[in-house]
């Protein structure tokens, strides 16, 4: 065997073989199973739909990637929902308007307002030391005004049909979920395969020995609300592509699915993992569209949610699973943190 494959192997069985990894499979067996049985004529398990389960989860989980940075690195992030909002919008706008960008300017216009808005709560969270919840709650409010202005509360439809090319399907196969796959690999090779990932980490971990250790919190911190910011505007715009029209709220609610999968993740894995993101936003999927399938409505869809996003943060808070959960910021008030805001 290739020695340099041999150790991405090995720790690919060490995962697979882990407790955590284990409890989660089993649960997504479970889930699974339940919905196969409930469902009418097994249409839960047709191609169709399992590849609809796969389609759905491609635009939380990279909200989830976003959350999941900031949480790492002890930081909490309310305005994401309205981040990509706006910037679906400000792309659906641009490729519809009088001037008529072509797609990859919008896209880019779009992304940089988002990275801006980012690097705003970024700063006032790491240089003034305020307290990334009420931060990042002004900032909703904020960006709701700029959306509409910028809409004027109207919805904007999206005609360019070389933009909604990414998400339509190859081969069977949604372009979604190819671009889910190089995203993943992105936040891999960043927060576990490098040095930035390792110390945003242990900023989460222990905000003073950080800088005890020389890591510079105030940039790192900076930095994970810029990239939270632009993996949520990029979630946004993968919504405007597969919708073909924005509302001016047409994104904030996925907040709840990007703060359920990211927590969840963390309690199941322990840290900070990109693939444990991708499977649980697939879990959420697949317990959305069965519900859905049943005729729940979408209110206890929301319930369900809900649920497991408490759920998870008593598993955090109260119990010890062995690995580092007891560990998440947003759970447990660090030494050296002014109400989740760094001096």
């Amino acid at each position: 065997m290739n020695k340099s494959v041999e150790p991405i192997i090995n720790r690919l069985k060490a995962q697979v073989n882990s407790p955590q990894m284990r409890m989660f499979l089993g649960l997504i067996i479970a889930v699974f199973l339940l919905f196969t049985f409930l469902i009418p004529g097994f249409n839960y398990i047709k191609i169709q739909n399992l590849n609809n389960i796969l389609t759905d989860s491609v635009i939380p989980a990279i909200f989830a990637f976003g959350m999941g940075i900031i949480i790492a690195g002890s930081g909490f992030d309310l305005s994401l929902g309205h981040i990509a909002s706006m910037v679906a919008l400000i792309v659906a706008y641009l490729m519809s308007g009088g001037i008529r960008f072509d797609p990859v300017s919008a896209i880019l216009i779009g992304l940089l307002s988002a990275a801006g808005v980012g690097a705003v709560s970024g700063l006032l969270v790491s240089r003034l030391g305020i307290s990334s919840f009420i931060v990042t709650l002004g900032m909703q409010f904020l960006i709701i005004g700029v959306r509409q202005i910028i809409t004027g509360g109207q919805s904007v439809y999206i005609s360019n049909e070389s933009f909604k090319w990414l998400a339509t399907s190859v081969f069977g196969i949604s372009n979604l979920v190819i671009i889910l796959v190089f995203v993943s690999i992105f936040c891999f090779l960043l927060m576990e395969k490098n040095t930035f990932g390792r110390r945003v980490q242990f900023i989460g971990s222990n905000i003073e020995a950080s800088r005890f250790m020389g890591i510079n919190v105030k940039d790192i911190t900076l930095l994970t609300f810029i990239l939270g910011a632009v993996l949520a505007g990029f979630g946004g715009v993968l919504f405007a592509a597969r919708a073909g029209a924005v509302q001016i709220n047409s994104v904030d609610s996925k907040l709840l699915d990007a703060i359920t999968i990211a927590v969840f993740s963390s309690v199941i894995f322990g840290k900070y993992q990109s693939s444990g993101i991708v499977l649980v936003a697939i879990l959420i999927s697949m317990i959305g569209t069965g519900m859905s399938m049943m005729g729940i409505r979408t209110e206890w869809i929301d319930f369900m949610k809900g649920f497991i996003l408490l759920f998870s943060i008593f598993m955090a808070r109260f119990t010890d699973l062995n690995t580092s959960i007891t560990q998440i910021s947003i759970l447990k008030k660090q030494k050296g943190a002014k109400d989740y805001g760094h001096k």
